[in-house]
């Protein structure tokens, strides 16, 4: 009992850094999206302690305002390959004559996998900030800034341990536009670790 206990204090702190990926990667500008505009985005995001693999489709059903859904994997380096989930939204703000778009921008994510030696830890967590853009020629620059809430629990022989965290969480990337469909993105983003995130998307 005292060795599965010390386990979990471990796994709990060790993971209470690895598992900031919520609302990674933002991969998106604050430019207003167009009412019924979808598209279809994958990539990956890669960290000191995990990976992240995974598809994003965007749908906006009025002008300004659109969802978010990823379904991919995470690849942690102390287990198994597991399931990687999030669910978002993005408001673009109805400022007139500024020289940046602004957007609100929320997401909720949830992760899991089996530890190494056995055992399993799950997390949820919820990202929320702004997002500010501006578009030069074929580039799209942009930033996030926000703070991330992460709730996580690890389980070994019916033995819990808990972690939550409260963490800033800033993102800075660009948006290369090489056709008014296709487009690649780039992105370095900090939530208690460094992570960088690329991909392509397409707009349909």
């Amino acid at each position: 009992m005292k060795k599965c206990l010390l386990f979990l204090c471990v796994v709990a702190i060790s993971l209470s850094a690895s598992a900031q990926f919520a609302g990674l990667p933002v991969a998106d500008s604050a430019v207003s999206p167009v009412a019924g505009e979808t598209r279809v985005s994958a990539g990956a995001v890669l960290g000191d302690d995990f990976n992240l693999y995974g598809g994003r489709l965007s749908f906006a059903p009025i002008g300004r305002l659109a969802f978010f859904a990823d379904l991919g994997a995470i690849d942690p380096d102390f287990g198994d390959i597991g399931l990687a989930a999030q669910l978002g939204g993005k408001f673009t703000l109805p400022l007139k004559d500024s020289p940046v778009d602004i957007a609100l921008r929320a997401s909720w994510s949830y992760a899991a996998f089996d530890l190494d030696g056995g055992g399993d830890t799950t997390a949820n967590a919820f990202t929320g900030g702004a997002l500010v853009s501006r578009e030069v020629g074929l580039f799209s620059p942009y930033v996030f800034i926000g703070l991330n809430f992460t709730d996580q629990e690890a389980k070994r022989a019916g033995v819990k341990a808990t972690s939550d965290d409260t963490d800033l969480a800033f993102a800075i990337g660009a948006i290369l536009n090489l056709t008014r469909e296709f487009s690649f993105y780039g992105e370095f983003a900090y939530v208690d670790d460094p992570f960088f995130g690329l991909g392509g998307r397409w707009t349909f």
